[in-house]
């Protein structure tokens, strides 16, 4: 019997399991791109021979613990979090075999004692032993929109078991728990007489076991760290502080253009626009980006050409600045080759165009995806739309509601001006705070100062002057500063954490960098970490500054609304994603050493110790995501995993960093092979980035959908990076040669 616990306990069995894994999980998201989520539930997510592949995992972890009795004090970490992946697949065994849900629609007034099951017996009706009352429902919208901020409904459980009747509010991240049910917003119907609310109801027995292998896991994780650094006191210092701080030209219009003083003045003009008050300088910036694709047009300042709309529209809906965005609906439009700007009155009298939007409109009413020459038409009649509002006045909305604070704005009596001018005259210091914010530009100043903090890093290894260590260590710290003031500001202006979009997101993982590389350098003294962080986040911010991506605040989803786990949830996983970026240039390192100067093999060994810590930490900041987006998940829609790809990638991520960690431990592979693995498993973060955005344009968590232009540049560097690795690996094997042979590729001994 030992000898067959010993057997299944292999190491090699967890590693193949894991590889299987991750790649069958990949391989799933592509199924549910391409034939949507049901499907991929039905062939791959609850099919029998992959729940026979998780329970393999199970028998696998469970033998590995039997197998290392009797465990002392030096196993515990690896007893925890063994005995939490037990746990968290036997809850989640638990949850699909005994959870029940579905759905509860109730209209205002009527009371509902039953619910329609979903899942496996879908359509079964469901009696509760009490009732909901819905008393009203309730919709908040963004100031001056129909965009919902938040709907609410307002029950009264109705127990005639006791005779008991207990109001309660249900909304978006605020559930209703009662008799061992809970209840969740998910929909709503509305009519001209009276709304009807959809709730979500479930009852999940497995939930608080999966919750228990969570917690175990994470402690577990951050034990068997701690259990590393005992083996590596020079390192133990960097990573103890890093996980407590971690987790803790000319124009024809130039004589009309009004004078620089006006500008300036209209710039401060409170406009209700996007359900929040911002300065017309803010709207002028949006507007502008959108219509023309320049944050400048021919030099013009932004409020002053949006004033130039408003006051000259008949002469500027002549001027070609309305960008068509691509040369095949050009081409549709009848406009000449090479045409990338067109006339608003040449576009908006296109009978072609007019019928290509109404093409769009209506796939989009069928639940199509639009892509190609109708989702460029879709935007084109956008960019219409928005120059439209400034030429006919109507999004000049200056006038506050009279009584209600959150009431809709209107457009003053006569826009002119003249008219608009005293409006501008008091600004308050929202408006001054975001006039600044947009003045300053945070994220060029950042990427100037961090580039420069490059250059002088590099010079300083150069020439080992310790006068330019101390430079480019400020340039670092200064880059911080600015960016930490950017999204604080940010945060105050949009009245939550900047997290909710791409640009949101790309802000926070540059941040991540610095804010680990400053906490490892205070420990460490490696002038390395100071040029691979000023370089990886040089590089982030300066694209997050010039590529086109729309950097402008937004309102959020209601389920982004009134939670505390956007800012628990975004900061740690985008905090991981830094981490493991840090490991992957100090990967991208060590090759490179190897192809450039291979006789510095003390620099190959450093740069695998510290890719290494980077891993390890990154990997337990990456699973600290993961479980509170599935905490979040469950308080928002009562289901604490559900296969959406964005959930799916980060597992797979999580699941390549365990196998390298599991590998390297035991000796499988050795720097070159940890080095060139971790490598592609960060293009697994990639694809949870970007790809699930991008590439397989599918899930709840899209920020957009596929760009061929993201995708072709994705490919780009993938290539690249297949080319990088290749020669990498050629060089190791010469290198190798040349110093007698040291084993196969990878079985260097472990540094």
């Amino acid at each position: 019997m030992r000898v067959l616990i010993h057997r299944l306990a292999s190491m090699k069995i967890a590693v193949t399991l894991l590889i299987a894994l991750l790649v069958i999980l990949g391989a799933g998201t592509i199924v549910e791109s391409a034939k949507g989520s049901e499907t991929a539930g039905r062939l791959v997510y609850y099919a029998w021979w992959f729940q026979a592949l998780e329970a393999a995992l199970a028998i696998n972890v469970l033998a590995s613990i039997v197998d290392h009795w009797p465990w002392g004090a030096r196993r515990t970490g690896f007893l925890f979090t063994h005995s939490a992946l037990v746990l968290i697949l036997a809850g989640a065994a638990v949850t699909q075999i005994l959870k029940i849900e579905g759905h509860m629609p109730i209209w205002e007034g009527e009371t509902s004692a039953q619910f329609t099951r979903e899942g496996t017996r879908a359509g079964e009706i469901v009696s509760l032993p009490f009732g909901l009352r819905l008393d009203a429902f309730e919709i908040d919208t963004y100031p001056g929109t129909a965009r919902p901020a938040m709907f609410r409904s307002r029950v009264v459980v109705v127990d005639a078991k006791d005779g008991k009747t207990t109001p309660a509010v249900i909304q978006m991240n605020q559930e209703l728990s009662y008799g061992g049910w809970k209840f969740f917003q998910s929909s709503y119907n509305q009519t001209p007489d009276r709304d009807q609310t959809v709730l979500s109801v479930a009852k999940d027995p497995g939930q608080p076991i999966v919750f228990l292998g969570y917690a175990l896991l994470l402690i577990g994780m951050v034990t068997v760290l701690a259990t590393r650094i005992s083996q590596y006191r020079v390192v133990g210092k960097i990573v103890i502080l890093a996980i407590g701080c971690a987790l803790c030209g000319s124009h024809p219009f130039a004589a009309t253009a009004p004078d620089a003083a006006t500008i300036e003045t209209l710039k401060r003009l409170p406009v209700q626009h996007d359900g929040r008050v911002m300065p017309l300088d803010t709207m002028a910036r949006e507007t502008v980006w959108n219509v023309t694709g320049q944050t400048r047009w021919q030099g013009f300042d932004p409020t002053g050409l949006v004033v130039l709309w408003v006051v000259s529209p008949e002469e500027w809906a002549q001027q070609p600045l309305v960008k068509i965005g691509s040369a095949a609906l050009a081409n549709e439009l009848g406009l000449p080759p090479g045409t990338r700007n067109a006339t608003f009155n040449e576009l908006a009298r296109s009978q072609a165009l007019v019928a290509l939007v109404r093409r769009a409109h209506a796939a989009e009413e069928g639940g199509g995806k639009l892509s190609g020459v109708l989702a460029a038409a879709s935007q084109l009649d956008g960019r219409l739309s928005r120059m439209w509002g400034f030429l006919s006045k109507s999004d000049l909305t200056v006038v506050p509601h009279p009584t209600e604070v959150n009431g809709t704005w209107t457009v003053p009596a006569v826009v002119s001006i003249d008219a608009l001018r005293p409006l501008a005259a008091t600004p308050s210091a929202a408006i001054e705070r975001e006039l600044t914010y947009n003045a300053a530009r945070p994220t060029r100043i950042a990427w100037i100062v961090l580039l420069a903090g490059t250059v002088l890093a590099v010079l300083a290894m150069r020439t080992e002057k310790r006068w330019l260590d101390a430079v480019s260590l400020l340039a670092l710290i200064a880059g911080f500063a600015v960016m930490t003031w950017g999204i604080g500001t940010r945060w105050s202006l949009a009245g939550r954490i900047p997290a909710s979009n791409m640009y949101e997101s790309l802000l926070f993982l540059a941040w991540g960098v610095l804010f680990f590389a400053l906490i490892v350098f205070a420990v460490l003294r490696n002038r390395l970490v100071v040029l691979n962080a000023a370089a990886m986040s040089a590089l982030t911010m300066a694209l997050t500054d010039l590529l086109p991506i729309d950097g402008f605040i937004h309102p959020v989803a209601p389920v982004l609304a009134n939670t505390a786990w956007l800012a628990i949830h975004v900061p740690i996983i985008m905090v991981s994603y830094s981490v493991l970026a840090l490991g992957v240039l100090f990967a991208h390192m060590q090759i490179g050493i190897g192809l450039f100067a291979a006789r510095r093999q003390d620099l190959v060994a450093r740069m695998n110790d510290l890719l290494y810590w980077y891993i390890h930490i990154g990997s337990i900041l990456l699973i600290a995501g993961i479980i509170t987006g599935s905490i979040w998940a469950s308080s928002s829609w009562g289901r604490y995993w559900g296969w959406d790809p964005k959930e799916v990638w980060s597992l797979v991520a999580f699941l390549a960093y365990l196998a390298i960690l599991h590998a390297r431990h035991q000796r499988y592979i050795g720097p070159f092979a940890v080095a060139s693995i971790s490598i592609a498993a960060f293009w697994m973060i990639l694809m949870t980035y970007l790809g699930v955005n991008f590439v397989l344009a599918a899930g709840l968590h899209s920020y957009g959908f596929g760009g061929s232009s993201v995708v072709n540049g994705m490919a780009g560097v993938a290539l690249a990076e297949i080319v990088f690795v290749g020669a990498g690996w050629l060089a190791y094997r010469r290198n190798e040669r040349a110093i007698g042979g040291a084993g196969a590729p990878g079985r260097l001994p472990v540094v």
